[in-house]
C-alpha cells in the first residue's frame, strides 16, 4: 500500500518579503476573497471550493511582513508534472517582480526537481510568464480538454 507524500515546508526570502509552502501560513479568507472577487476564473466560488483546492495542492503563499500580499498553488505528482495555477498579487503589490519571484522560486522547490512538464493557462498575462521563461506549448496538438458538458 502506498503512503500518502509528505513534503516539509519550504522558505525563500527577499528583502522584507516571504514566499513560503507552509499552509499554516496562509490566509485562508484573502486567497477566497482574492480567487472569488478578483479573478476571471473563479469569480463566484465557494469558500468550500477554495478550501478544497487548496487540500490538494502545493501552496504558495507570498507575505511582506506578515501580510499575505501573493498566491500560487501547484498541482502535482512530484515526480513528472505540475500545473501551476491560481497565481495571485494583490493589485497593490504588483510590479515589484513578486510574480516571477514565484515561478523561479517554484521551480527551485527541492521536491520538484524531477519536474519535466510545467504547464499554466492564463488569458491575460503571458508577458508575466514569459518574462520568467515560460513559452506557448509548442505542439498545442497534443493537447487535449474534455469540457464539462
Amino acid at each position: 500500500m502506498l503512503s500518502p507524500l509528505v513534503v516539509p515546508a519550504v522558505e525563500w526570502r527577499r528583502e522584507e518579503y516571504l514566499l513560503s509552502t507552509d499552509p499554516l501560513l496562509l490566509d485562508i479568507d484573502w486567497i477566497h476573497q482574492q480567487l472569488s472577487e478578483h479573478t476571471y476564473w473563479a469569480r463566484g466560488q465557494s469558500r468550500a471550493m477554495t478550501e478544497r483546492s487548496l487540500s490538494a495542492s502545493l501552496p504558495f503563499g507570498l507575505y511582506h511582513r506578515q501580510q499575505q500580499v501573493g498566491f500560487g498553488r501547484l498541482v502535482t505528482d512530484y515526480s513528472r508534472f505540475g500545473w501551476l495555477c491560481d497565481v495571485i498579487i494583490a493589485q497593490a503589490w504588483r510590479g515589484n517582480g513578486l510574480a516571477s519571484w514565484l515561478m523561479h522560486c517554484l521551480r527551485q522547490h527541492p521536491d520538484l526537481q524531477t519536474v519535466r512538464r510545467w504547464m499554466l493557462s492564463t488569458a491575460d498575462a503571458h508577458e508575466v510568464y514569459r518574462r520568467a521563461g515560460w513559452r506557448v506549448v509548442a505542439n498545442p496538438g497534443h493537447l487535449m480538454e474534455c469540457p464539462k458538458s
